[in-house]
């Protein structure tokens, strides 16, 4: 079982990326998840082009980018989404990487880690939203960073309860991508 963690900023100076890593390295000791391959994906490493074509992810002779973009997704059984929130909704960049997909997304499993100046609220409620098209599952738990609180400095400042904030999330994450897992397997198979 493979579960990918998004990076969803990609802007200069963002701080997404040491959120980012902070779930990697928690989900690297998450109990029960042995099982799990956990892969961290930077948005900003894949550097994908505005979506002009609609079937560039199916077509041959699309962007090798977008080509690199669909075959991870593809590769994953869930995700945890790392969203800052924009202007109260998902960032431009995120949402323009998600809508590059479509089959690569469906009914598979996510988990948010959310952060902005009310703790990304909105944004996570917009990938809810979003990610229901897909008929994806969504963990109801979420961990939220509130920007002036957990961020003093500019720098993320963990604390237990973070830590098993996250812990819960990403456990119930596991067992609902196992379940979807196992039932998509049974009724293909």
């Amino acid at each position: 079982m493979k579960i990918g963690i998004i990076i969803g900023s990609v802007r200069e100076g963002r701080i997404g990326e040491s959120i980012g890593a902070w779930v990697a390295e928690r989900a690297a000791v998450q109990e029960d998840a042995a099982d799990v391959e956990w892969e961290l994906l930077d948005l900003k490493d894949f550097r994908l082009p505005v979506m002009t074509d609609e079937n560039w992810a199916q077509d041959p002779e699309g962007p090798a980018e977008v080509h690199r973009w669909r075959d991870a997704v593809e590769e994953c059984d869930g995700f945890v989404f790392v969203t800052p929130e924009y202007n109260r909704n998902i960032p431009g960049a995120f949402k323009n990487a998600y809508d590059l997909l479509s089959r690569q997304w469906m009914d598979k499993t996510l988990a948010i880690v959310a952060y902005g100046g009310l703790g990304g609220v909105r944004a996570n409620e917009a990938w809810r939203v979003t990610t229901a098209a897909y008929n994806m599952h969504v963990v109801g738990a979420s961990v939220n960073l509130i920007r002036r609180v957990d961020f003093p400095g500019g720098q993320l400042a963990l604390t237990d309860h973070h830590d098993a904030s996250l812990a819960k999330v990403l456990a119930r994450l596991v067992a609902l991508t196992r379940a979807v897992t196992s039932e998509r397997d049974r009724v293909t198979g």
